[in-house]
Formats: C-alpha cells, structure tokens, sequence
C-alpha cells in the first residue's frame, strides 16, 4: 500500500499515468500500448490528473472493461497486472505493464496506431522509432537490411575473397563456377546483398565488412578517438583520430589507437625499469569489439565515441540496451545480437572471440584482477557507455 501511495505522490512522468475513469477504449489502449512500446509504467485508474483519489463506482465492471481492452483493443494482446486496491475507503484500478515481457514489440491499437511513453504523455512513434523498437524486440535485425546506392561495385572483392577462402577453402571464382551460382545470388544467400526495385544493393553488413567505403554512404559507422589530458572532456586534447574504414579495420585502428595513447609508468630500480600496465589489453579490445559488432546502426548521427582519459577509458556505443538485457543481468552474459549477420561474421574473421561471452570473461574479469575495480555500464539516452578504470599505482624511484 505505501508503495502505491509513494508512486501517486510522485505524479505523473515516464512510469506513471492516471486515469479518473474509462471513457475511451481507444485511448485507454493507447495509454498500454505507449507503456509496452516504451520500459513499461504504472496506470492508475481512479486516480485525478493532480494525483487525487477520486475512486470508481463500479470497480468491479471497470476491471472487466480493462481486460477486454488489453486484449482485444491492443495488438498483439497484452497481459498486464491489474490489481484492485482500496484507500481511504475509495476504490481504485491498478495496471501495471512489465517491459520484461514486451518480447512482440511493437504494439498497436486496434485503430492502428503506435504509441510510445515520452516523458508523461504518448506520442504517435515516427518510422524510425518503430525500427528501433522492433530491432531491440529482436523482431528485427538492421544489419540485413538494404543500403540505397550500395550497389555492387561498392564490394571490395579483395576484402570478400579473404573472407571466402577463410570461411569456405575455396576461391570466391571457384565457387562460383562449382555452384553454378552468380555472386548477386552468392551474395544474397549470404544475407550480404539483395535486390531492391530490380537493382541488386549491399545490405548494412556487406556494405560495413566488405564494403569499399563503408563510411560513404554510412558515416555513423566510423569511431571518433579522442584522448585527453586529464578526467574529463575539458581538458587538453592529446590526440583525435577519426578512425573509418571496414569493420574489422575500425577494431585494428582503435586498438593501435589505444596502445599509441595509454601511458606506461614505470619504477626504477637501479638500471632496472619496471613497467606498470594500466589495463588489461585483452579487456579493452573485448570492449571495443562488442561496440562495433552490437552497437545500433540505425542511429545516422551517432557513431562510436573511444575517450582515454587520465584514469579511465570510455567506449560510448549507440544504441540502448536490446529487449531483455539489462545493467544487471548484462554482467552475467545474458544477449540478444542486435546484429547478427555482423556477429557471426567477424567471429568467422576471428575479430570476435566468442559471440556473448567477452563481457563477464574478460571485460570485467581481467578488469577486476588488474585494477581492483569493476568496469561500470552505463546507458545515457541512447547510448551505452563501459567504462574501465586504470590501475592505481604510485610511482617512486629507487
């Protein structure tokens, strides 16, 4: 009971909505929909837009109507907590939508729209949204989708002929004439390219991973370098570097980047130098990888932000955490590939080691073992940042 009361006593915002009555199917879905389409939220029915407790008359009738509407006025049908609660001897409406259960995004009503929570109202979602619901649904994967003007000679027959003969043992023009198949259609069958309009176009991942000038026609998908002189980003800049290309060459520059850029302290015993190392370079790679194979392409004003600051590293990634993963259950390997097609390539180019696994092995293992502190996860709007703490030392000559 505090809890409810606590939760009107804060008003309404992104988790929390109330209703006096139901005088509109329609929109009472709306205001499900927005929940399920969004993180989830609270809507209290009963309950004055000022945070009054105004009550129902017919309680009872009101939790029946809120049924019918969750499922047949909201598509796919959706299957809240609704609880009856009584205070100050009024009677009020609780529904509660979990967003862990929000695995069919994204939802609509029945008059066919979708809705999402922003702040304390809902708002029609625009076309991107949607997409970027759906793709953290897992409904849908970015990375197999079409690229405008991509088309074929965009391909960079070197770079896809390492990776044929890597994957398959055999030359590209090999196959080819074995299979009978043309490239168009090799190409296709590896969910590389497809046709649009009647003109064959890479998609997302053959433009990023065997693509001539990926950044051309996606500029987002290059890493913005930058590193810095003390804690924060106003401080002196010692170093930037765009750093563009393919996606395995985005994980060998950023790493060449990293080493360039992290300082070594060193104790001196005598004529001997003792080395100090700050991070463990397994970790960061890992932390780098992960933000390039998992972070949300879809977002075209975004790239990936790599900062080194004086006690810390910073690998920003585009994209809010997908469906089901979470801060906390994200440390214990739970993942959803975002992009999968892109995943499954670079483990077979062997940039990845093990698809899901790199967080709580290495990440945050060999994180903790040098440093004595955790790596922290953090999601900022719609960006995911790691960020990896140096090791501690005090350096004193001998």
């Amino acid at each position: 009971m505090s809890t409810i009361l606590n939760d009107i006593a804060t008003g309404e915002g992104q988790y929390i909505e109330f209703k006096r009555l139901i005088d509109n199917a329609e929109s009472l879905a709306g205001e499900v929909i927005a929940f399920a389409n969004s993180d989830g939220g609270t809507l209290f029915v009963g309950v004055d837009d000022d945070g009054s407790i105004v009550g129902l008359d017919n309680v009872e009738s009101v939790f029946q109507s809120l049924t019918n509407i969750c499922r047949e006025r909201c598509i796919p049908p959706i299957s809240p907590v609704i609880e009856q609660h009584t205070i100050n001897n009024s009677e009020i409406i609780v529904l509660r939508v979990k967003s862990e259960f929000n695995h069919l995004k994204p939802y609509r009503t029945a008059g066919g729209r979708f809705f999402i929570r922003i702040g304390k109202d809902k708002k029609d979602a625009t076309g991107r949204e949607l997409i970027r619901i759906a793709q953290a649904a897992g409904e849908l994967h970015y990375d197999e989708s079409p690229v405008l003007g991509a088309a074929l000679d965009q391909l960079s027959h070197t770079a896809f002929a390492h990776y044929h003969h890597l994957q398959f043992g055999l030359s590209v023009d090999e196959h080819l004439t074995q299979s009978g198949l043309k490239l168009p259609t090799l190409l296709r069958n590896l969910r590389l390219g497809l046709e649009l309009e009647g003109e064959f176009v890479l998609t997302v991942t053959g433009l990023l991973v065997f693509g001539d000038s990926p950044q051309r026609f996606m500029p987002q998908s290059r890493i913005s370098a930058v590193a810095f002189a003390g804690v924060n980003e106003d401080a002196d800049i010692l170093d930037r570097r765009e750093i563009k290309g393919r996606l395995p060459d985005l994980i060998k520059d950023a790493r060449l980047f990293l080493e360039r850029n992290i300082r070594l302290p060193a104790r001196e015993h005598g004529f001997n130098r003792e080395d100090i190392v700050l991070y463990d370079r397994k970790a960061l790679g890992e932390a780098v990888v992960n933000a390039v194979a998992h972070r949300d392409y879809s977002l075209s004003g975004s790239q990936i932000r790599l900062f080194v600051f004086k006690d810390r590293i910073e690998v920003r990634s585009p994209g809010r955490l997908p469906n089901s993963v979470t801060l906390d259950n994200i440390k214990l390997g739970v993942h959803v590939e975002r992009n999968r097609t892109i995943a499954t390539l670079l483990t077979q180019l062997g940039t990845m080691s093990a698809i899901g696994t790199g967080i709580p092995r290495l990440i945050i293992r060999l994180t903790r073992e040098l440093s004595g502190r955790e790596p922290e996860f953090e999601v900022v709007g719609d960006e995911l940042r790691v960020r990896i703490w140096a090791r501690r030392v005090e350096v004193s000559n001998k």
